[in-house]
């Protein structure tokens, strides 16, 4: 169906193709309304006693997503690893067991969860059980968020394969969820045919007004319905295993050539045929300078370094999950240090700077089905004896599927970085 032009009698429309507009507003707006159809629960101690400050935090926890234990997922599956042992649920039911509690938190989900986008490959996509959790172009995930529930969600998680990376999924991904429309204070619409969140300036003015935001954002009620979006301070980046350019490449190769080594950079557009680039960017930020890869304006606009500053102005935290198997862990560390120097700028006055860094070391599955072809994997990567044992965490119970194999073991250093403001130069 082509949109054209339309009688003058009748008010123009909003160019911008929609999924299923949803402009219905929340049970809990409608119930606002209505003085007695509230029964305040004076009778419980959980009203009467506690106040309402204690509650909010009562119904964070409880709202807050968590392994279901009790549907393992099988070891041996791609997507079966720490704190994915199983589907992710969200305790739900609390918010039917009355009105009270409703009012007060029904917006919880939506606030404490992330909005979870896998840009990755398929087979560490775990079973898609939430409608945060979704993959850029599959509008169907999306129809089930309405746009007050995602406008009132301020933390992104994104699992992204290394080539994605550098191909400018941080900026397809910040238009998924409109970064940039909420730092302006809009409107949240709903999705685009596109495959990006829609946001307008507020019915009640038509220019931006990030300023007259509180936070960035204004919560639903009686007097005030408009879904404006909460903006997005938290962004987690995940690489998994096989996510790496060269994941594939065994540690005696990487030892012996650097082109076969894990590798990182955020100033340039692709390490692939760079190789160097991440050594090069260390040696020059421990001399306090910004290395210069000698790119012109068109090439830096696609880094994925500067896409953070660029559409994620609001973040205050960063967090970089980077996973690679255990044999291999000599590179990650130095992938580690190199990026405990690099800084994101966001904003005029503040940029993003390390923080910190966890640690974990996990076994999976004896074989995953990639070994084959790269027999280093079950010759290299069995569980290490001795003292490292100690590090290892369980991540999930012992259950039927456990093949009682020498597992593979893997390990995850998760680089945090938060927001600070900028020293003045004098």
């Amino acid at each position: 169906m082509e949109l054209g032009p339309r009688p003058s009698s009748t008010p123009a429309p909003d160019p911008t193709p929609l999924i299923g507009r949803k402009d219905k507003t929340p049970l809990a707006t409608k119930l606002l309304e209505q003085a007695d159809a509230i029964n305040p629960q004076l009778g419980s101690p959980l009203f009467s006693q506690l106040p309402r400050e204690i509650r909010e935090l009562i119904w964070r926890f409880s709202l807050t997503r968590f392994e279901d234990l009790d549907r393992l997922y099988p070891i041996g599956r791609r997507y079966a690893r720490p704190d994915r042992a199983a589907p992710l649920r969200t305790a739900l039911d609390l918010l039917r067991t009355c009105r009270a509690i409703y009012v007060e938190a029904y917006l919880i989900p939506f606030e404490v969860n992330p909005f979870v986008v896998h840009d990755g490959d398929l087979q560490d996509l775990p079973p898609l059980v939430s409608p945060h959790q979704c993959m850029p172009g599959d509008l169907g995930r999306y129809e089930k968020l309405k746009p007050w529930q995602l406008a009132h969600m301020s933390s992104v998680e994104m699992t992204v394969q290394q080539f994605q990376l550098e191909g400018g999924s941080v900026e397809r991904v910040s238009r998924l969820v409109g970064a940039l429309g909420r730092h302006k204070g809009h409107e949240c619409k709903g999705f685009t045919l596109q495959g990006s969140a829609h946001f307008t300036p507020p019915r009640s003015s038509g220019a931006d007004t990030p300023s007259e935001v509180q936070d960035g954002y204004t919560r639903l009620s009686p007097s005030q319905d408009l879904p404006v979006g909460k903006r997005i301070t938290s962004l987690t980046i995940r690489m998994l295993r096989t996510d790496w350019w060269t994941w594939s490449s065994s540690p005696q190769e990487g030892s012996e050539n650097p082109r076969e080594r894990l590798r990182l950079e955020p100033l340039v557009n692709t390490t692939k045929n760079e190789y160097l680039a991440m050594t090069r960017g260390y040696e020059a930020r421990k001399e306090g300078a910004e290395p210069d890869f000698g790119l012109d304006g068109f090439e830096k606009e696609g880094r994925w370094g500067t896409q953070i500053t660029e559409y994620w102005p609001d973040l205050a935290t960063l967090e970089l999950v980077l996973e690679t198997f255990a044999c291999k862990e000599s590179q990650l560390d130095y992938v580690v240090e190199c990026a405990k120097l690099w800084t994101f700028p966001v904003g005029n006055e503040y940029r993003l700077v390390y923080d910190g860094l966890e640690s974990v070391r996990w076994r999976g599955a004896n074989a995953y089905g990639y070994e084959g072809s790269f027999s280093w994997i079950g010759e290299e990567n069995k569980a290490q004896s001795g003292e490292q044992n100690a590090t290892v965490i369980q991540w999930r119970p012992t259950s039927d599927d456990d093949d009682g194999e020498s597992p593979q073991e893997f390990v995850i250093k998760t680089l945090k970085y938060k927001r600070r403001r900028r020293e003045r130069e004098n």
